[in-house]
């Protein structure tokens, strides 16, 4: 038999030795190939996104930057806006519904509160009517710490009209963004004046 093929300890400390350095070498050459991956991803998280916008007709690619978002007057009143309308405007009272609809614009402890006193309000006075409410002349004032809201509230009550002038004063703060509400301006704080013009 070959000296070489035999199973001494020489041999085996030599086999062992061989593939302790094998590993050293696979072993950096991973880590060296994990820094340069890592080189690569940072380097393509810094650049500046490529957004797509595709329509029926054609696709364009548009180059944004990064760069933070100030949130203006405009803004602030189109968020107002738009939680306006997912408070007060239903085709029919659902406390559920409700909550869904004004959760992207309103802290999590204030939707609570909010459906709470609107099922109290609605279940109380009107309990087994068919009720649905839209908004009208609508006028929202931002000022520097409050949002004062003037409008009209038409409840129809089993389809008749009842008109309700109404002033709410809402406390904005600022939170994270989302889809919903991607300037992630919250409401924060409300106080409702039924029958103030």
């Amino acid at each position: 038999m070959n000296e070489k093929s035999k199973n001494t300890i020489p041999n085996i400390w030599t086999a062992q030795e061989n593939l302790i350095h094998f590993y050293r070498l696979l072993s950096a050459g991973l880590g060296g190939l994990a820094v340069i991956l890592l080189v690569v991803a940072v380097a393509f998280g810094f650049r500046d996104p490529i957004v797509v916008v595709k329509s029926d007709d054609a696709q364009e690619f548009f180059v944004s930057r990064r760069a933070p978002v100030s949130i203006e007057k405009k803004d602030v009143e189109n968020i107002t806006r738009r939680f306006l309308d997912a408070l007060y405007v239903w085709p029919e009272f659902n406390g559920q519904a409700l909550a869904k609809e004004i959760a992207p614009y309103a802290e999590e402890a204030l939707v609570g509160k909010i459906v709470e006193t609107q099922a109290l309000k609605y279940g109380k006075d009107f309990k087994g009517k068919k009720l649905a409410q839209e908004l009208s002349f609508v006028k929202v004032d931002v000022l520097e710490d409050r949002v004062i809201c003037t409008f009209d509230r038409i409840l129809k009550i089993e389809g008749i009209p009842l008109v309700i002038p109404t002033e709410v004063t809402l406390s904005m703060l600022r939170g994270s963004s989302t889809r919903e509400n991607p300037m992630g301006v919250f409401v924060s704080g409300i106080l409702e004046n039924e029958g103030a013009k």
